[in-house]
């Protein structure tokens, strides 16, 4: 009992996106002695996700708290052409609830992926924020004409793999 109240308890504190996916081995190692009324200790020590965290805040400049229009470089960020966004794609296993051998694509911003699971097609992806870019980013009008070129460079790659985040990204200038 004790050890059902504490994951709950840990789960309720500590909700989020990230969290969950870092919590995958007490579901692996403690639920199933939860389910027969067993305690059991659980290893409580949360893993960081180095590349996502390095994608996403640590190498960004433009994902930064602290950054700059110039740290960002022109790409994103405040004053940038996608405006307040940094619409990166990224292709990684175990996004969502799927498990960690299935790859999907997804938006690293966090506006950009609002609205939208991952996707097994990048093209769901690309459609869905360059939607965003025109109307949540303040983006300007090259950042948008990027963002329309990017879908169709993206749209032209028959490959669901790595080379279409590559192909978004690099049409974004965010490789």
């Amino acid at each position: 009992m004790h050890s059902r109240v504490l994951l709950i308890s840990l789960l309720v504190a500590t909700v989020s996106g990230n969290i969950i996916d870092d919590l995958r081995p007490i579901a692996s190692s403690g639920l199933s002695a939860i389910k027969n009324n067993k305690d059991a200790s659980v290893d409580l020590a949360v893993k960081v996700n180095t590349k996502r965290a390095d994608d996403e805040m640590c190498n960004d400049a433009t994902k930064r708290s602290d950054a700059t229009a110039a740290d960002a470089g022109g790409a994103g960020g405040a004053g940038g052409p996608f405006g307040k966004c940094v619409p990166k794609m990224i292709f990684a296993g175990g996004l969502g609830n799927r498990p960690e051998t299935e790859f999907t694509f997804q938006s690293s911003d966090p506006i950009c992926s609002e609205g939208q699971q991952e996707a097994l097609n990048p093209s769901i992806i690309a459609n869905h924020m360059k939607n965003v870019v025109d109307t949540k980013c303040d983006a300007t009008d090259e950042g948008k004409s990027l963002a329309a070129a990017a879908v169709a460079k993206v749209a032209a790659i028959q490959d669901k793999d790595q080379s279409a985040a590559d192909a978004w990204n690099e049409a974004l200038g965010l490789a």
